[in-house]
């Protein structure tokens, strides 16, 4: 898959430059969170540990779906994001990605219904109503997965 990340990298950013901004985001919410998870394989991104600090509210975003505001709390060195909001009925949650960028700030929690990627490390859980379901972390340069004209993750929801 990781030897078709150039190509699909290169569709994403056709697609998302067109002037059917929608089409276009809603193709990224797609590629992109496939995107994310192949960005595992590269050595150095995987957080090992959770990160020291969080900000008290965040964004949790379903894969291909819809964007929900979030808190963030700790119990013991594990950090727990408690997601607001109902999930489609039809959706059942398997493991979180938190994403952080390169200067280590948290973007936001991508939510997918796969369990996470093998070998990474356990740094928390995503609680959404009654279900939690296991997060892992990664630090990147959010270009590598995200348009920037379709934010996963938008700041509205944080207020």
């Amino acid at each position: 898959m990781t030897r078709y990340f150039p190509f699909a990298l290169a569709f994403l950013a056709l697609a998302c430059g067109k002037p059917s901004g929608d089409a276009a985001c809603g193709f990224q919410s797609v590629a992109g969170a496939g995107i994310l998870i192949n960005q595992f394989a590269v050595q150095g991104q995987t957080l090992g540990t959770p990160p020291t600090t969080l900000p008290g509210k965040l964004v949790v975003r379903l894969v291909a779906g819809p964007a929900y505001p979030a808190f963030s709390g700790k119990v013991g060195s594990d950090w727990v994001i408690g997601m607001e909001g109902k999930l489609p009925e039809n959706v059942r949650p398997g493991s979180g990605v938190l994403v952080m960028d390169t200067t280590g700030k948290a973007r936001g929690v991508m939510l997918y219904e796969s369990d996470p990627v093998a070998g990474a490390p356990k740094i928390g859980t995503v609680a959404i109503g009654s279900v939690t379901v296991p997060m892992i972390g990664i630090q990147l340069d959010p270009a590598r997965f995200e348009d920037a004209r379709c934010p996963y993750f938008p700041d509205s929801l944080l207020k």
